[in-house]
């Protein structure tokens, strides 16, 4: 037995290697993802476009009163898809989590803000499908960017009819790019043309009617610098909201979302501290609104 989990964690850890360069052969991972303890409906659409569906990771057992939980994938807003993350759906439906990943829009059809849009969008149909649970809403890398923006920039979920303080319970980010820095690389001079007055960035969009949030990142990150996520916490903090920040030792930018899977489970505490903040947060009137 010892053998064979060796086995299935250097084959976990190789997928995600080529995740990180963007080959992404992910069927090794969905195969060694158990399927037992949830059903999942899949491709539903949130949308009236060809990227605009989601998948539902719906548990066995539910734990009672828990938030849905609304996963965003990163990829630089040009890859990703929502099929890589079965083993996300997995990990929190096991738990009692309804999860929901959805698809969004990539350059380079589309460009900023589009793939927010979409994010708002799926949100929107999240909460209007489960009227009444709360939602917490959590994203990775790019797919952390178009959480926080969501969260930070009401105009997107009021674009969709809705209020955002009465919809978000929660925003949870990994390893997220949070900052108004000007885009100095194609395709993100393409991807985000106006990129350097801060209007497209969550840090300038900051109050006190920010959803709860909960950012993460990993000591070993070189792909996205610390700097953003404590910047963002302590100024949702000074303006009067709720916010933590947290970094975890040993942990690089795709490991943050390596160890969600059942298959690293006590190698990190992010994910116990993911489910402590989902549970905290799983109540439907928030003290932030307004």
């Amino acid at each position: 037995m010892l053998l064979i989990r060796l086995l299935i964690l250097l084959a976990v850890g190789f997928v995600f290697v080529l995740i990180a360069g963007s080959c992404a052969p992910v069927t090794v991972l969905n195969t060694i993802t158990p399927s037992g303890s949830y059903k999942k409906a899949k491709d539903i659409p949130y949308g009236q476009l060809a990227r605009q569906k989601l998948d539902i990771y719906q548990p066995d057992q539910a734990k009672p009163g828990a938030a849905i939980l609304v996963f965003v994938h990163g990829g630089g807003w040009k890859n990703g898809h929502k099929d890589m993350y079965k083993f996300v759906g997995q990990a929190f439906a096991k738990q009692g989590y309804t999860t929901i990943i959805p698809n969004y829009r990539l350059y380079p059809k589309v460009k900023y803000p589009a793939f927010v849009e979409d994010t708002a969008k799926a949100v929107a149909f999240v909460a209007r499908r489960y009227p009444d649970h709360p939602i917490v809403l959590m994203g990775h890398s790019a797919g952390a960017y178009n959480a926080l923006m969501v969260a930070t920039a009401p105009e997107y979920l009021k674009a969709e009819g809705l209020d955002v303080c009465k919809t978000l319970s929660g925003v949870i980010g990994l390893s997220g790019p949070y900052g108004a820095l000007p885009a100095t690389d194609e395709p993100y001079i393409t991807i985000f043309p106006n990129r350097i007055m801060g209007d497209e960035a969550p840090l300038g969009h900051v109050s006190a009617h920010v959803p709860p949030l909960f950012l993460a990142i990993g000591s070993k990150d070189q792909t996205v610098s610390d700097k953003h996520s404590r910047e963002l916490a302590a100024k949702v903090k000074a303006a009067g909201g709720e916010a933590v920040f947290k970094l975890y030792p040993g942990l690089s930018h795709i490991d943050a979302v390596k160890v969600l899977s059942v298959y690293f489970d006590g190698k990190s505490s992010l994910k116990s501290d993911i489910t402590a903040f989902i549970d905290a947060h799983s109540r439907k009137q928030e003290s932030y609104c307004p």
